[in-house]
């Protein structure tokens, strides 16, 4: 499903500039005694408030420039410009190279002379508003903007296939020669006026382009399956050497001369040093660390005196702010200490990111040092996280949103927070969702808390399905049974999708953690298992790309039920209009309750119950729970924070205007949803709709509870039946065996 918004603000704010040193820059970042390393990079803030858009950085002999971008929305004109600030100055200045509206700075450098190197793009109108031809310009300026060279580079760059005339990468060696690269499979080399020497194509999507620290010039490429780089021979005209255990690279800021040698790598939180000789990466820092989000780098360089040079930008205000930063590696020795409050789960979000960077930069006694689990392998980065939470070298704050939460609290892993709740002097618990809270509830105490929620449901029409919330597997397929043969279920349903949505939405009817008693030897079981076998099996089906839509499906009456997540009142509306008739939140068939689950939107959070620093953890997750993070505008989910779900409530049922020419209030649409060929715009949503999605939140009845290990047993048996190997109450005695086995070892 994609989500269109109608609104798009350009975000700037008036050009001031001024230098402040955060926590971090006044020393007080390092980790603790136990996990201290010998050096850490401290930061140095220099706030560039730009009106203008910010992009193409480079560094050179001490002078940083850039290219600011601007739309003016009275003249409806936009405007560019290339900027040059001198390293330590607060003052930018404006060269004087002419740009006009149509032409924009698509890539920039800076050779050994000091000179800059740019590719500039254009549109040029023809007589009809459809036709203009696309013209890219590759120009060199002094370090004045004076004019050096401009070429047109229409003959260099013919035959560029669908991706059109288009640089996305640009490099230069210390000979001045220039490489320019399309990212698809185009890299043509040029001299330092600009006449080509040779072009190379390549059959593989190059990733990133750079030189290193001893003139190489490489692009990144997937080979078999890995990142390698390849360097660029001038001699065959070819790509020649291949360096291999390369870091994962994310972004179009991933490959950078090195400090002291080959290049530095920006992969994720993690900046490497990557030797080309011996083919290996050192860590040089990690950006929380320095408490910087890695998602708003703009720019790195290492510059020649061995500092780390890095511009973010922050769109999360209504205005942008960008920030130049300067790392200095320093002996931990000099850096104050914090008391360290470990963060352990797969991977951390970016609002989780933000929030420990947030939290790192104003706490001044406490410091979260976050571990991400995820790997190559995620079954491995799975395993590993569980088997230290359930060994006892559990982090302090533990992100449960894949864990097994309720094996967690009949093992006693997690600490009540309850107790924190009651000695904090803002947050009180009663005014939270209740429903939420009584998901992780056991016998009076909380274990997990997490700031929004979502709503795991089937939908189905009421004229199918009935009223009323719940049913059991034989109420399911009861109603599939009376329906004429060929109609489907669920869209794209496999065996084993059915069995896996059947088994996680409904654990808890096979598994009580607190008895340590299963029941998949029960005739309930036997019937999923029966269920799911009338589907085809995930080899056998076949995508129809002929066959309607789902939604044209539904409303035809050809698709019954539709599993769901809903996170907003705008889906429901959706849905609602989708099927064409009330709706049902019939929920996953279970033998009690509704079979509508809670999941977390984003972060499931609990504190270790032998942490020696419950305190400090709860300080962090509290930061989740404040008035000032539930009210925010881009929540994605609802709310914990009761009066803060009211107020989302509220906003879907008032219509939102805008003034027309006249001066006329004129209704417009909130925003727009689209799913496969079906497009609707939601607008004020009725008291009956917003209704409907209190009574789905209100009545949620149990939690979406993922366990690797133990649907991997399912899945493993459950195949000889698919197989018509073995019957289907076979399967069952096995499975039972197996996952009672399972649970007697881990509770």
């Amino acid at each position: 499903m994609k989500r269109f918004y109608k609104k798009l603000t350009l975000l700037g704010v008036a050009i001031a500039m001024c230098v402040s040193l955060t926590a971090c820059g006044k020393k007080e970042t390092s980790t603790s005694v136990k996990d201290q390393k010998e050096f850490v990079y401290v930061p140095e803030y220099q706030e560039i408030s730009e009106k203008d858009d910010l992009s193409n950085l480079v560094v050179s002999n001490n002078m940083i420039y850039y290219t600011t971008w601007s739309y003016d929305e009275a003249t409806e004109t936009t405007s560019s410009s290339i900027k040059a600030l001198e390293i330590g100055q607060t003052e930018s200045k404006v060269l004087p190279i002419e740009l006009t509206q149509d032409e924009n700075v698509s890539m920039m450098n800076v050779d050994k002379d000091g000179n800059l190197v740019v590719v500039i793009s254009s549109s040029i109108q023809g007589e009809n508003p459809e036709d203009y031809t696309q013209v890219v310009t590759l120009k060199k300026f002094d370090k004045d903007g004076k004019e050096l060279m401009a070429k047109n580079l229409e003959e260099v760059m013919k035959d560029t296939g669908e991706f059109g005339m288009y640089i996305q990468y640009l490099t230069l060696d210390d000979e001045g020669n220039i490489y320019l690269s399309n990212g698809d499979s185009k890299i043509w080399v040029l001299d330092n006026s600009g006449n080509e020497l040779f072009t190379i194509s390549t059959d593989s999507y190059i990733s990133a382009m750079g030189t290193s620290k001893e003139g190489k010039v490489v692009v990144c490429v997937y080979e078999q399956d890995k990142v390698v780089l390849r360097e660029i021979d001038k001699t065959s005209k070819a790509l020649g050497a291949s360096f291999e255990n390369v870091p994962d690279l994310y972004g179009n800021l991933s490959l950078l001369k090195g400090v002291e040698k080959g290049f530095l790598v920006n992969s994720g939180n993690t900046l490497y040093e990557y030797d080309l000789d011996t083919q290996e990466k050192k860590e040089i820092l990690n950006w929380i660390d320095c408490d910087i989000d890695s998602n708003s780098l703009a720019a790195i360089v290492g510059l020649e005196d061995g500092r780390i040079f890095a511009v973010t930008r922050d769109w999360s205000g209504e205005n942008t702010k960008s920030d130049i930063v300067y790392l200095t590696k320093t002996k931990s020795s000099e850096v104050a200490q914090k008391t360290i409050i470990t963060y352990g789960g797969l991977y951390l979000s970016s609002n989780v990111r933000s929030a420990i960077i947030n939290f790192n930069k104003t706490h001044d006694k406490y410091r979260i040092q976050p571990k991400e689990y995820i790997s190559d392998d995620y079954e491995a980065g799975m395993a590993q996280l569980n088997s230290d939470i359930v060994s006892g070298n559990a982090p302090d704050i533990i992100d449960l949103s894949n864990g097994s939460v309720n094996q967690y609290i009949e093992k006693g892993i997690l600490e009540d927070l309850y107790p924190l709740f009651d000695k904090d002097s803002e947050l009180k618990k009663e005014n939270y969702v209740q429903s939420v809270f009584k998901a992780y509830e056991r016998d009076g105490k909380l274990y997990a808390a997490m700031p929004t929620f979502s709503i795991n449901t089937i939908i189905g029409k009421a004229s199918d399905v009935g009223s009323d919330m719940g049913w059991t597997l034989e109420e399911l397929m009861a109603l599939v049974n009376s329906k004429p043969e060929g109609t489907e279920v669920f869209s794209y349903a496999t065996k084993e999708s059915i069995l896996y949505s059947l088994c996680t939405y409904g654990l808890t009817d096979y598994v009580d953690w607190s008895t340590g008693k299963c029941s998949f030897d029960t005739e309930n079981f036997i019937k999923v298992l029966e269920f799911s076998n009338r589907f085809s099996s995930d080899s056998e089906y076949a995508y129809d790309e002929s066959a309607p839509s789902m939604p044209t499906k539904i409303r035809n009456g050809q698709l019954l039920l539709m599993m769901t997540n809903v996170s907003d009142v705008a889906s429901y509306q959706m849905y609602e209009a989708m099927f064409g008739e009330p709706i049902t939140f019939i929920g996953y068939p279970s033998s009690s309750g509704t079979g509508s689950s809670i999941s977390a939107s984003d972060v499931l959070l609990g504190i270790s119950s032998k942490s020696k620093n419950k305190e400090g953890a709860w300080e962090f997750i509290r930061t989740f729970l404040t008035p000032e993070y539930q009210t925010k505008d881009n929540m994605w989910g609802f709310p914990v924070l009761q009066y803060a779900l009211d107020d989302v409530f509220k906003k879907a049922m008032e219509p939102e205007f805008y003034t027309d020419e006249s001066g006329n209030q004129v209704k417009t649409m909130k925003t727009s949803w689209g799913y496969d060929d079906f497009n609707f715009d939601v607008y004020e949503a009725t008291q009956e709709q917003v209704d409907k999605v209190k009574n789905l939140i209100d009545n949620a009845d149990s939690v979406y509870e993922y366990n690797d290990e133990m649907y991997k047993i399912i899945s493993e048996e459950a195949a000889a039946f698919f197989a018509g190997q073995k019957s289907a109450q076979d399967v069952a005695s096995v499975i039972q065996s197996r996952v009672q086995i399972y649970v007697n070892e881990n509770r």
